[in-house]
């Protein structure tokens, strides 16, 4: 959310900026210290870059219009379901523990939304930078990940969306969903083939290496499983995690097989001129690198 609101309170600077020149060049031109041409010019020249600033002013709101809608319906799913719990508890179905539990987690993932919601209607009535107001500083946990990426509270592991809406929306949050179904689905396709002699073989993820197909399945999976989870930043951790694993894995399994046919000399240059790649090996590496992005996406709106 501070992301959403330093992008509009930029473009708002811009646009006031760009205000104040247009306001300073009518004060120029009766004074006659500019000439007519270099008047037209620096008008041109401001109008447009203010007709794009507000252009971006009107795009930012939109699509904070659309945060908002999802925030809202978030908001009545999780009160729908406390409902519900409280039901269940009453009719003997959940302990009291289990309900307690569960109860407290919806309510805490309201309370978050509803400020969230406050922030984009405040972001969505500004008119002005001055409606912003000054940024709060973001303090970024300390330890392993360090200030700029810092590891989510272990409780945000196990808090995970109330809708589908929440998963798909804005289409940016399908990147990590989408590239773990691709990174799963990638071991399994042919990876490499090899033609010598008159006699052609592929093989897939699963028949080069163990460690591979390993880090493919449960990577791929993981990062299904990730696209679920409530909390933006956990789950941008999440996917980029997940999708850095299984390229380092490939990076290590690539120069330790170049090795080896390094070693055999001649013969291990003539049998890497036998080899092609194939589709499988490429929907790995994308795939792995589309979680990442989805993952450094999640992060900005964290």
């Amino acid at each position: 959310m501070a992301k959403a609101a330093s992008k509009l309170l930029k473009s708002f600077l811009t646009k006031e900026e760009l205000e104040r020149f247009l306001a300073n060049l009518e004060t120029l031109r009766p004074e006659g210290t500019i000439t007519e041409e270099q008047y037209n010019f620096l008008k041109e020249d401001y109008n447009q870059r203010l007709a794009t600033a507000s252009s971006e002013i009107a795009q930012q709101k939109v699509e904070l219009k659309s945060q908002l809608e999802d925030c809202q319906r978030s908001v009545a799913t999780n009160k729908l379901e406390i409902e519900r719990l409280s039901l269940r508890f009453k009719v003997g179905e959940l302990p009291l523990e289990k309900h307690q539990s569960s109860d407290r987690k919806l309510r805490k993932r309201i309370d978050k939304t509803e400020a969230d919601i406050a922030e984009l209607e405040k972001l969505l009535g500004a008119n002005s930078s001055s409606d912003i107001g000054i940024l709060p500083t973001k303090v970024g946990k300390t330890g392993v990940g360090g200030e700029g990426f810092s590891i989510p509270e272990a409780s945000s592991f196990t808090t995970f969306v109330s809708s589908l809406g929440e998963v798909i929306s804005p289409r940016t949050r399908l990147l990590g969903l989408v590239g773990g179904l691709f990174l799963f689905i990638s071991v399994f396709m042919p990876w490499a083939s090899i033609e010598a002699f008159g006699f052609s073989s592929s093989g897939s993820g699963l028949d080069l290496s163990g460690h591979l197909a390993a880090a493919g399945i449960i990577c791929g999976l993981l990062a299904i499983g990730a696209a679920f989870l409530a909390e933006s930043e956990t789950k941008g951790f999440t996917h980029i995690l997940v999708g850095a694993i299984p390229l380092i894995v490939l990076l290590i399994f690539s120069l330790t097989t170049a090795s080896d046919f390094g070693g055999l000399g001649e013969y291990g240059g003539l049998i890497e001129e036998m080899v092609t790649i194939r589709e499988g090996l490429v929907f790995y590496v994308m795939a792995a690198i589309a979680v990442i992005a989805g993952g450094v996406f999640e992060r900005r709106e964290g």
